[in-house]
């Protein structure tokens, strides 16, 4: 008869670490959001996630390890958030409107704007900032394929779809590091209408 193992399959223990990250990851975006970046220390942290400090430093090493990752998922699932969107035959104006629009509600999420927040008190750590240039790199290159995707069939120069892009990035950075900083920030949806305008009068064939 084979012996029996008590311990868990590894499929399981996958998940209940993955449980575990998700738990403390979401504890950090609420703690930034609610108090910011400076008083969202480990301990804070820890409480928030119903975890010890030393089960957090287990999982993810020390606090900069930890914001990088709270940095990486909240970028993820903004380019999620895009993947998902049909590459279909809709009006360029519309796909364009669409895609602004799916952005912003990607930038405006509690997850990226904890992200952003990170980015910007941790820019002097030369480490951390080397890994999150270096990731934010890669989700560049995987919202331009995306967005290629999305307008193929369009046959202009890929410097205009480039333009187009910084112009979309640019103006986003701007409102979300606004709605940080400005209590009662007006609606922003102005702002991605002129913004949708713009792409298009940038891409649209000649």
């Amino acid at each position: 008869m084979e012996a029996t193992s008590d311990r868990e399959p590894p499929r399981t223990q996958l998940a209940r670490s993955q449980a575990t990250r998700d738990r403390v990851l979401d504890a950090a975006v609420a703690c930034i959001a609610d108090a910011g970046f400076q008083p969202s220390n480990l301990v804070r942290i820890a409480e928030r996630a119903g975890m010890t400090t030393g089960a957090i430093q287990h999982q993810f090493g020390d606090k900069a390890s930890l914001l990088a990752a709270v940095v990486e998922r909240g970028f993820e699932r903004l380019v999620e958030s895009l993947a998902r969107l049909p590459a279909g035959s809709e009006r360029l104006e519309d796909r364009v409107a669409v895609v602004v629009r799916t952005l912003w509600e990607g930038y405006d999420a509690s997850s990226t704007r904890a992200s952003l927040e990170i980015l910007l008190a941790m820019r002097a750590d030369e480490t951390f900032r080397s890994r999150s240039l270096e990731f934010l790199a890669s989700v560049r290159e995987r919202i331009d394929r995306l967005w290629m995707g999305t307008f193929w069939e369009l046959d202009v120069e890929r410097s205009r779809h480039v333009e187009a892009q910084r112009l979309v990035f640019t103006t986003l950075n701007g409102l979300a590091v606004e709605r940080l900083l400005v209590p009662g920030m007006p609606d922003p949806t102005p702002n991605l209408d002129r913004l949708a305008e713009g792409v298009v009068t940038i891409v649209r064939e000649e």
